[in-house]
């Protein structure tokens, strides 16, 4: 970070997956530096897995009066791959950003769907936290994943906040930062070749007067729009050698989505499937296997 320098960050995440406290734990580290910082969300009442927002301005010149949303960043960082297909998540960033990305993809296949004057970032930060942590959390190893792409920040900065934040957990935590430290990868965008981004189809839903014409209650608010199925980081496969069919797993599933197909095996409606593993884990034949998306 430059002398006299105000940087500012938008994180991209879902519920659940650390996003806020990721902007929380990195001012607090530049507070510790001796920097002026800030940190706020910006979400609604979405549910876990809802995709949310979080902002971070660090400054070297003086304190930060600017309490307003960031939507001119210099940097970008994304918790989820599956955003970029549903939202504009470089919107606003300046000519000289830069792109960090949780993606299990290479640096070749995301500069070819993220084509723009900006450097980019990249770390599969989602096995980093399941290796590390046990579960898809992966708000610290994006941290370190930004520190390396940005140098805004000294990495042993960031010890003390996330002993502060996660007790017993913390050297597991600072583990993850670490490693994403060093596995992030960075490269060139280019402007050359940028086209439009690539998009999910988006299921066709009846409203409220197709469904009950001259019912009186009014639409819902932004529910639709969110393809659920695009929240997992894995899904579950079915051994129906081993399978029963004693439907345990779809008397658990949180989302009422799992059921049986035409042949009688069960499985799950992917549109729908959050990932949650609940099924993997009642399953007492062990029939279902939990298996990471690609």
């Amino acid at each position: 970070m430059e002398k006299d320098e105000t940087i500012e960050i938008r994180w991209h995440g879902r519920g659940g997956q650390g996003a806020v406290t990721s902007a929380e734990l990195l001012a607090l580290a530049a507070i510790n530096e001796g920097k002026f910082a800030q940190a706020f969300p910006s979400f609604g009442p979405e549910r876990r897995g809802a995709p949310v927002l979080a902002f971070n301005r660090i400054s070297n010149v003086g304190h930060i009066r600017v309490r307003a949303a960031v939507t001119n960043p210099d940097v970008v960082v994304v918790l989820d791959p599956g955003l970029i297909y549903i939202t504009d998540v470089t919107s606003g960033l300046k000519q000289d950003g830069i792109v960090v990305v949780n993606t299990p993809k290479s640096l070749a296949d995301i500069k070819s769907e993220l084509s723009g004057p900006w450097k980019l970032a990249v770390v599969n930060a989602t096995v980093i936290a399941r290796e590390a942590l046990g579960i898809p959390i992966v708000n610290t190893a994006m941290l370190g994943a930004l520190l390396k792409a940005t140098e805004i920040l000294g990495l042993e900065s960031l010890v003390e906040p996330i002993k502060e934040r996660f007790g017993p957990r913390a050297k597991n935590n600072i583990d993850a930062c670490h490693r994403a430290y060093e596995e992030t990868l960075m490269a060139e965008l280019s402007v050359v070749g940028q086209g439009p981004r690539k998009a999910f189809e988006t299921e066709r839903l009846l409203s409220w007067q197709e469904l009950l014409p001259g019912c009186v209650v009014i639409e819902a608010g932004n529910a639709k729009q969110y393809r659920t199925g695009d929240w997992k980081s894995q899904h579950p496969v079915w051994d129906q050698q081993r399978c029963i069919k004693c439907g345990i797993c779809s008397l658990f599933c949180p989302e009422g989505c799992i059921g049986q197909n035409k042949e009688g095996d069960f499985e799950a409606n992917m549109y729908y499937c959050k990932g949650c593993g609940i099924c993997a884990r009642e399953c007492w034949t062990e029939a279902i296997t939990m298996v990471e998306e690609t």
